[in-house]
């Protein structure tokens, strides 16, 4: 059986099944005890615990006969209690006129018939004629086969197979559905009890969903949970305090890289200058520019993460500006590879809320690509459309619907033939995602591939241009 996953479940399940002991068990059981050690009466002992069996069995007996003359049948079961109880009397009395019926003890029935005035439905009692100082008896009217009789049994003794009968007895129909209620009712204030003290706990989870890398320093509010869930919530504090110094160590680590190969590859680029104007040379060029972009887009993305470092806050920018200043500089690359650079933009400006250099590694990125995309002697365009998005558009072979999501993985290239390292793309969208943008790849009418970058726009600056 599958155990229950609800906690509210769990405990309405423990409480039905603890309850029936205590409800219907329990009394029993403390009731045997009590009796044993003439706890409640002096006249209470284990012999008058039992009175209630042997009333019930004798009960059962009454039967009429044919003429409809009612009398007691030795039925198994009273003949069963009347070996294993040598002293045990009993006797039935018609209810009108105080009649014994046929079968009783006579003698027994004497002691009850000559009360006139007094209609007695229950007694414990004790004939002074017994020799056994724990002999108890018991009268009462009850329900019989026959109708309404008062029954009387005396001298019965204490045997163990008599407690699984009081418990047995214990279940009557009056019990079931008092129990039924009481459960249902506790049951219920159990659930709410169990969902109002997890509300903490259901708190503390929608603050975990809302954590990522990029908010790792953020911990869970442990003062208002019970005591009981706060060691879990501090563990997880805790594991989160050794994830932020572990990315931060990395971050670190990535920056300290960036920085130490910026001044190789700005010697690297100085000395391929100087060499002679050949197909090789621009093919360096290439090579080094890619290197050189990918040491720049690690720095950016360490200046984002690590605010503390100095990085400025993200600020108004003008993508009409900023595009016009890029394609500038990148125009005379793309000649010197065969290629050409065209800009459409709208003549107003377009804001958006991000860092300068973010935005130029982003897109450098994507002209780069879309230049080695492009045919010999085409042109790349680039595009600020409408609503703060920056489009670029090769017509080279495209890239097929079903790697569209993949190329923006680490390290994935369409082959080990392509050149590079599969990290650009894979910094451009996280470049993008830290500035709140998307960015996605969709097919150039007639042929290859349009990468569009949309960023929240805003409608006027409300600060400084970006730099």
């Amino acid at each position: 059986m599958r155990r229950l996953r609800s906690l509210s479940a769990r405990l309405a399940v423990y409480w039905i099944a603890g309850s029936l002991v205590t409800f219907f068990i329990f009394p029993t059981v403390i009731n045997l005890l009590m009796s044993a050690f003439a706890m409640l009466e002096p006249e209470t002992n284990l012999e008058s615990w039992t009175t209630r069996r042997a009333r019930t069995i004798v009960a059962d007996a009454l039967r009429r006969d044919a003429d409809g003359a009612a009398f007691v049948a030795m039925t198994a079961d009273l003949c069963d209690y009347v070996a294993n109880n040598p002293a045990f009397r009993y006797a039935a009395l018609e209810v009108d006129s105080n009649a014994p019926i046929r079968g009783s003890s006579l003698e027994l029935a004497a002691y009850f018939q000559t009360r006139d005035g007094i209609d007695i439905h229950g007694a414990a009692f004790r004939l002074e004629s017994d020799p056994n100082p724990n002999a108890r008896g018991l009268e009462r009217t009850m329900n019989t086969p026959i109708g309404r009789a008062k029954i009387i049994v005396h001298g019965s003794y204490f045997h163990w197979d008599d407690v699984p009968y009081q418990i047995y007895a214990s279940f009557t129909t009056t019990n079931i559905m008092t129990y039924g209620w009481l459960a249902g009712a506790l049951s219920l204030i159990a659930v709410i009890v169990v969902r109002r003290g997890l509300s903490p706990l259901r708190a503390a989870a929608a603050n975990v969903s809302r954590i990522d890398v990029n908010s790792l320093r953020q911990r869970i509010p442990s003062d208002e949970l019970p005591t009981e869930l706060a060691p879990f919530v501090d563990a997880i504090n805790a594991a989160l305090e050794r994830v932020d110094d572990g990315v931060a160590r990395q971050r670190r680590f990535t920056a300290n890289s960036a920085h130490e190969l910026r001044t190789p590859v700005s010697m690297l680029t100085t000395r391929v200058e100087k060499l002679e104007a050949t197909p090789l040379k621009l093919d360096i060029q290439r090579d080094v520019r890619r290197i050189r972009t990918i040491v720049e887009q690690l720095l950016v993305l360490a200046q984002m993460s690590e605010r503390s470092n100095g990085a400025a806050e993200p600020v108004e920018l003008d993508l009409v500006d900023a595009m016009v200043a890029i394609v500038a500089d990148f125009a005379p690359v793309a000649l010197d590879n065969g290629r050409r650079l065209e800009l459409e933009a709208p003549s107003e400006p377009v804001f958006v809320f991000a860092y300068r250099w973010a935005i130029e590694s982003v897109v450098t990125n994507l002209i780069e690509n879309a230049v080695r995309a492009e045919p010999k002697n085409g042109a790349v365009l680039v595009r600020v459309a409408p609503g703060a998005v920056i489009e670029v558009v090769d017509h080279g072979a495209g890239i097929p619907a079903s790697r569209r999501e993949m190329i923006f993985e680490p390290f994935w290239r369409s082959s080990e033939e392509t050149p590079g390292t599969g990290l650009g793309l894979s910094i451009v969208r996280e470049l993008v995602e830290k500035m709140k943008g998307t960015i996605w790849v969709e097919a150039t009418p007639g042929g290859g591939a349009t990468f569009r970058v949309e960023f929240p726009s805003r409608k006027a600056p409300v600060g400084s241009t970006a730099e």
